[in-house]
């Protein structure tokens, strides 16, 4: 099964796009600025965050009720309607500033698509759906065309693809929970083709903007120094995912690199089902830990004990929200970029007795796993991570550091130390359980599953390890999605360790 380029099964009307006037708002974020240059350097392509529409009726998603939906929600939504606009920069003579700017309509035909694959069956593969996806790079050179791409697939599953610079993770739970609303609510017979924008309504502040801490240079100073160490003292060789392939080179803004040889994202998939899940979490509270920490542990069991079985050091993200510091808040109904990091350097040893340890063994395959001992480790990585988010704030110093990649596209175009930083780890984006709005109208439509990817990073800017991508709908089954550049990893390897987790997570249960 495979999609066709640019989605291009059965679009709404074409409506030849109206080359209107844009409005520039505002300089773009640091963050902003980085992301734009992710994209238009081939380095990372999208983000994306998939959910299944279900009706108490027979009803299906149709260009009727989707595109009259997308009227409203473009509407609340200025990030909706945000694009970048590169200017000259007021700093230096021929350098580059990004600004954000606002078009006045779009039209769907720019920005939605729907496809049908996989006749007969229930649930496509979607794992095929989130590549195809990734690998498919949006048009940001006309100014007429929206960030986002929006795919209705089998009538069921809508995927909403978006430019990292417009939102984060969590931006895209905020799309879903605007678009269900507004199907709820939408009694009209007429298909839209064309949505306005409303300039009243001002863009999210810049989280960088909203935070009352400081920039500790200690803490940047010690960060720095730790991980030139780090570096320069252990050999590669004891390392996770010391065998990943890929050149040290990356293109910056001075010297790109040719179109064909963009970051090309590979995508596997691991369900949790309902019944696990629930289990899991019961177990999870038991143990004064979380499903993030449960998961983090298991991998590190995993690659430690069936991967790398000579590996020392492991290297490790999560994802952290940080929408609850921000001085005016920024709610689950905002697109915004406040994701943060908790990361970690630990010693493989425990993790790699836990998993040798045979209190628990599937019988069937060849994992076990030492259940004291998984939980003793996972609860206290819980335990950590609470203090280095809320006490210490430790997250939000490596957030605020952001301030000190620049202004210019040249400056932060040069991408320097994110290779230190990241290089032989993993990330666990973990972005939660979605819940509908509390005050929306009940017409029938739900939304019974969800699914959050991102275009994995070009390997010498990223991580070269596999990237765990999480969602989940309460009450109902958890998506894991595994992203890994091409050529960078083994599939089979990729394919081996969500094995592994799912043997080891069922002996937990």
């Amino acid at each position: 099964m495979a999609l066709r380029p640019r989605f291009s099964v059965d679009r709404l009307d074409d409506v030849p796009p109206s080359e209107a006037d844009f409005q520039i708002t505002r300089k773009a974020g640091p963050f902003e600025v980085m992301t734009h240059l992710f994209h238009e350097l081939g380095i990372q392509s999208n983000i994306l965050v998939a959910a299944r529409y279900s009706h108490a009726g027979s009803a299906h998603l149709t260009p009727t009720n989707i595109s009259r939906a997308l009227e409203k929600v473009v509407w609340d939504h200025p990030a909706l309607s945000t694009i970048g606009i590169s200017q000259p920069s007021e700093k230096k003579p021929g350098n580059h500033q990004l600004w954000e700017a606002r078009i006045p309509s779009i039209s769907l035909a720019d920005c939605v698509s729907f496809i049908d694959i996989c006749s007969g069956v229930k649930d496509p593969d979607l794992s095929q759906v989130f590549e195809n996806a990734h690998n498919e790079w949006l048009d940001t050179k006309r100014t007429t065309k929206p960030w986002w791409f929006l795919v209705i697939v089998n009538a069921q599953y809508a995927v909403f693809i978006y430019h990292h610079s417009i939102g984060d993770g969590l931006s895209g739970y905020t799309f879903h929970r605007s678009l269900l609303s507004a199907l709820n609510a939408e009694e009209g017979s007429e298909p839209i083709l064309e949505c306005k924008t409303d300039f009243s309504k001002p863009l999210t502040p810049s989280p960088l903007d909203q935070i009352s801490d400081k920039l500790s240079w200690p803490h940047v100073i010690y960060t720095f120094l730790f991980w030139q160490l780090i570096r320069f003292l252990i050999n590669q060789k004891y390392f996770l995912f010391s065998n990943a392939d890929y050149a040290k080179t990356y293109p910056t803004v001075a010297k790109p690199l040719p179109v064909e040889e963009k970051t090309t994202t590979h995508v596997k998939t691991l369900r949790v089902k309902q019944e696990e899940m629930g289990k899991i979490l019961d177990a999870c509270h038991h143990h004064n830990t979380s499903f993030t920490a449960l998961l983090h542990t298991l991998i590190q069991i995993t690659l430690a004990t069936d991967i790398y079985p000579k590996a020392h050091i492991g290297f490790s993200r999560v994802a952290v929200n940080i929408r609850p510091f921000l001085k005016e808040g920024s709610g689950k109904d905002e697109f915004n970029n406040a994701a943060s990091q908790y990361s970690r350097q630990q010693f493989l040893g425990k993790y790699r007795a836990a998993g040798k340890g045979l209190s628990k063994h599937d019988q069937s395959s060849q994992y076990g796993l030492d259940v004291r001992q998984f939980w003793k480790v996972a609860s206290s990585y819980k335990r950590d991570m609470n203090d280095f988010i809320w006490k210490r704030r430790t997250a939000l110093q490596d957030f605020l550091t952001g301030k000190l990649l620049g202004e210019d596209e040249e400056e932060i175009g040069t991408f320097y130390g994110l290779g230190l930083y990241q290089n032989n780890g993993f990330l666990i984006s973990n972005i939660g359980a979605f819940e509908p709005k509390d005050d929306m109208t009940h017409g029938g439509w739900s939304i019974t599953d969800v699914g959050f990817s991102a275009g994995q990073i070009r390997a010498a800017l990223g991580d070269a390890g596999i990237v765990f991508n999480v969602a989940s709908v309460k009450g109902g089954d958890c998506l894991v999605i595994a992203t890994y550049e091409k050529g960078v990893l083994e599939g089979k390897m990729v394919v081996k360790v969500l094995e592994a987790l799912m043997a080891r997570l069922r002996l937990l249960t």
